[in-house]
């Protein structure tokens, strides 16, 4: 990727998680300012629904509905008509859901903290869960430290998360995904480095099958292919707390790298989600998924 030059085509925003792009629009969530935002390819940002108990994960079911994660009352959410309804109410079965991954059947792959991040309280192993459009929820996956971005692969025949406190190094841990949605295989996609420094946060998948990650505390944005071989790097300068949270490939050839990035750091984020952000595009050689 020779030319890596950014340009920033959203500010002023809060704190951004759950890079989307569908319909040939940008999707993302202000968790500080509890609002799901939509950009068209051309500019233009959008406040398309407002969620009381902060937006995170999104993602779309097969006739386009969007799905949302309620981070504080731990519930997956429908927006239809502007109008939010409940789809589960996860609190009996997760530890603050995060991030999710909506498969073309309408199965929602949720991430989850699994422990009190801004308490102080350590890290403690959780999974996932899948949740089936005919209401069923189950567990998928087992040992993972704090599961964050998730991802599908084209085919969707696999998915991945980014296990942001995994020890000794973090990881992105892979699973094969069954005809019935059930996950299998579970292992280690790539490592990097502890947890202290090189966390990994957002993630999405390429056409090749290659995931790009946001790692925070580096003030990067990498590509790597299975079995840890990093091909390509974006970084961003940290001084003043420029996090690198998430990303996900869009535009018209699915060729530009939307990059969420924020002024912040774990202390400010644990008081009010304290934070300033900006999307930022670039192009790359590899494009993202239809």
């Amino acid at each position: 990727m020779a030319d890596v030059s950014r340009e920033v085509v959203a500010d002023g925003l809060g704190y951004l998680e759950a890079a989307r792009w569908h319909g040939g629009a940008l999707w993302f969530s202000d968790i500080k300012h509890r609002t799901i935002h939509r950009m068209a390819a051309g500019g233009g940002l959008e406040a398309f629904a407002t969620v009381p108990a902060r937006p995170s994960g999104l993602g779309f079911e097969p006739d386009g509905s969007v799905l949302v994660i309620s981070m504080e009352d731990s519930r997956l959410m429908r927006v239809r008509d502007g109008e939010l309804e409940e789809v589960a109410d996860l609190g009996p079965v997760s530890h603050h859901p995060n991030d999710m991954a909506v498969d073309r059947e309408g199965r929602a792959y949720i991430s989850q903290f699994g422990f009190d991040l801004f308490g102080g309280g350590p890290p403690e192993t959780t999974g996932l869960l899948v949740r089936h459009p005919d209401g069923r929820i189950e567990a998928g996956g087992e040992g993972l430290t704090f599961p964050n971005g998730v991802a599908l692969s084209q085919d969707g025949r696999t998915l991945v998360t980014a296990e942001s406190f995994s020890a000794p190094r973090t990881r992105l841990t892979a699973f094969d995904v069954r005809d019935d949605g059930s996950l299998a295989g579970q292992r280690v996609f790539a490592e990097f480095g502890s947890p202290q420094e090189d966390v990994v946060d957002g993630i999405c998948m390429d056409a090749e099958g290659a995931v790009w990650v946001g790692c925070p505390f580096a003030g990067e944005f990498r590509r790597v292919v299975e079995g840890g071989t990093v091909t390509d790097t974006i970084a961003i300068p940290t001084d003043g707390g420029n996090y690198c949270v998430d990303c996900v490939l869009g535009g018209e050839d699915l060729r530009t790298l939307y990059l969420l990035v924020a002024d912040t750091d774990v202390v400010r984020l644990g008081n009010d989600w304290d934070s300033t952000a900006r999307v930022e595009a670039v192009r790359v050689d590899v494009p993202g998924i239809e």
